[in-house]
């Protein structure tokens, strides 16, 4: 079966959103929610682009953000955009960088879901959907063991939360990539993604891989 079966299959039967939602994507213009663009078109979901421009990567920033401007001028939809100074948000609610992006991220979007301005034609924006996959759910559920957690923190990443859903969320970041290829797909690379001095790329770099040499099946 193919992966766009699957996710039509899979949005189903969670009961994740309908061809009649306006649905809200979070784009960053990296590999993962290209592919979620991809997958929403193909399906025949009507949508809108979210950008966040955190300003943290320079130039590189500045490319991101007109990627996905020509990435929904290729799809033809609106795309939203939003720059944050995210390092004085961290220094001012003393938070880190990770966890600054993640709070103005979901603000955002949860602005954009419930202003009455947000609609696009008669249609208004009701549903948040975000490129979380099985690796990333696999990332967060081990992050959590380690910093210490009970029982909720060892569920991972709920697929559906309020107006959020994460339809990719059973899919292997193998797959994606695999769907990429056989689309032709073009995305951006996140080059802060290749350091390890944030949490998560620590666990994805370095902490999985070094289990997976004992464990070949940690993912699983």
């Amino acid at each position: 079966m193919s992966l766009l079966q699957r996710f039509k299959d899979n949005i189903k039967q969670q009961h994740l959103f309908s061809t009649k939602d306006k649905l809200l994507l979070a784009v960053s213009g990296g590999l993962d929610s290209v592919v979620l663009c991809e997958l929403c078109s193909q399906a025949g979901y009507e949508f809108t682009i979210a950008h966040c421009n955190f300003q943290l990567r320079g130039e590189e920033s500045i490319r991101d953000e007109e990627f996905v401007k020509k990435l929904g001028n290729n799809y033809k939809v609106e795309v939203k955009v939003q720059r944050f100074n995210t390092e004085q948000y961290a220094a001012e609610h003393k938070m880190s960088i990770q966890e600054a992006a993640r709070a103005l991220r979901y603000e955002w979007f949860e602005q954009l879901v419930v202003s009455p301005e947000s609609g696009v034609g008669n249609l208004v924006l009701n549903t948040i959907v975000t490129a979380h996959h099985k690796d990333d759910n696999i990332e967060t559920l081990l992050m959590n063991f380690f910093r210490g957690t009970g029982l909720h923190g060892l569920t991972g990443i709920p697929v559906s939360y309020g107006h959020i859903k994460r339809p990719l969320l059973n899919f292997s970041k193998e797959e994606i990539i695999q769907f990429a290829l056989e689309n032709k797909l073009e995305f951006v690379e996140d080059s802060s993604n290749l350091s390890s001095k944030y949490t998560r790329n620590f666990f994805r770099n370095e902490i999985i891989p070094a289990i997976s040499k004992v464990y070949r099946q940690v993912k699983e």
